[in-house]
């Protein structure tokens, strides 16, 4: 392994050969902002291909994120000049039409373009007015489309997705967006999602984790369900439960949960917003992970809890239920009902063999949601779009 956490170092020869076959040698990716997952994602990319990769972001960070990234070593990034019109802490409009000349000046082989915004459609057009090929990468799922709801985002990918010769999705249910809008599911490839850092170390026993329950995420109610973990933990007060929890993040309703939770005598401890180095050792140290969403694309958070043998409790609205904690059997899948949530909590807390087994499914998810993983399947999407899916990638 390279200095960089978790990037494959792979000799000089072997990435010439895959950018040599796939005929790729220069790619620019078009997206809102750099995650942190998405960063050690194009090291990674960089890593195994040789490619020289650029990325051109609408904006350095959106509000309500709190992130520190490191310089990027391996490929170069840009924050493009333009408009940002940052509607909610979930929606974003950018028009940066400095993405034209600098797609001239850069003219790489392959541009991917992240969802749906009027950039993406800027870039695209410059793409094809190039003849270069286009990648569309996203990580929408059909409950999460707007477009399934809204005539305006319909029609922008209605517009957009026709000029992409492949896609790489975060999801099986990205895919089956793709295909609903015209781009064939032949041209698409699932780009597993991986957490912004990796655990591998021990998973500690049930007995070493000092928190009953953990929230880990933006603290609101219309996408993380901040006040269903809060109801929750309440029934189970009632109940009789004397519960250790512990909320890492911040958000609208931080104030509010501090305050319902001291009011009501619960142990609560709130870390507020964590770095990526900080997160192991939250998820560590509890014994079940809540994962309420209302809606969300992927949800990273459950990726996170896996890989540190922490069992999660989800509901159906987040696409990481269908596609990690079910088939891996990490955790449970539960409708939002607090007394059912509250039910499976008891369960878990009070008989040791389905939270082992769900420990078990957790550890054992980690090679499938590995960043190395994710970097070659980004990069076949590549080859598919420059028409040469069976380049080894």
């Amino acid at each position: 392994m390279s200095s960089l956490d978790g990037v494959t170092s792979i000799a000089d020869g072997e990435r010439e050969a895959f950018a040599g076959a796939a005929g790729i040698r220069k790619v620019a990716v078009v997206l809102g902002m750099v995650t942190p997952y998405t960063n050690r994602l194009y090291e990674e990319i960089a890593a195994q291909s040789g490619i020289e990769l650029r990325v051109f972001a609408c904006t350095d960070i959106e509000p309500g994120r709190q992130w520190t990234l490191p310089p990027a070593q391996r490929y170069s990034r840009r924050v493009l000049s333009g408009l940002r019109w940052h509607r909610t802490y979930l929606s974003h409009v950018y028009l940066n039409p400095s993405i034209v000349p600098a797609l001239f000046a850069y003219r790489p082989d392959v541009v991917v373009i992240s969802d749906f915004s009027p950039t993406m459609l800027f870039a695209a057009l410059t793409a094809r007015l190039m003849g270069k090929s286009v990648a569309l990468a996203s990580d929408t799922q059909p409950d999460t489309d707007p477009g399934a709801n809204s005539g305006l985002h319909r029609l922008a990918r209605r517009l957009i997705v026709p000029l992409a010769t492949a896609g790489v999705g975060g999801s099986e249910g990205t895919r089956e967006v793709f295909t609903r809008y015209g781009l064939g599911r032949e041209r698409t490839v699932v780009c597993p999602v991986v957490p912004g850092w990796d655990y591998h170390g021990d998973a500690p026993s049930f007995e070493e984790r000092p928190y009953d329950l953990l929230f880990c995420g933006h603290i609101d109610e219309e996408r993380k369900g901040a006040l269903f973990f809060l109801e929750t933990v309440k029934r189970l007060h009632q109940r009789g439960r004397r519960l250790s929890v512990r909320i890492v993040g911040d958000g609208p309703l931080r104030a509010r949960l501090e305050r319902e939770f001291a009011t009501s005598g619960i142990d609560a401890r709130f870390d507020g917003y964590l770095q990526q180095d900080q997160l192991a050792e939250a998820y560590l140290s509890a014994r079940l992970f809540l994962f309420p969403s209302r809606g969300d694309p992927w949800g990273l958070v459950a990726n996170e809890a896996a890989q540190c043998g922490t069992p999660t409790i989800v509901s159906p609205h987040a696409q990481a239920a269908h596609e990690l904690v079910v088939p891996y059997g990490c955790g449970s899948v539960v409708e939002l009902e607090e007394d059912r949530w509250a039910d499976e909590v008891e369960r878990y807390l009070d008989d040791p063999s389905p939270w082992l087994r769900a420990q078990s499914g957790g550890v054992a998810s980690r090679g499938a949601f590995s960043l190395q993983q994710a970097a070659r399947n980004y990069l076949k999407a590549m080859a598919i779009a420059r028409g040469r899916p069976k380049v080894r990638s």
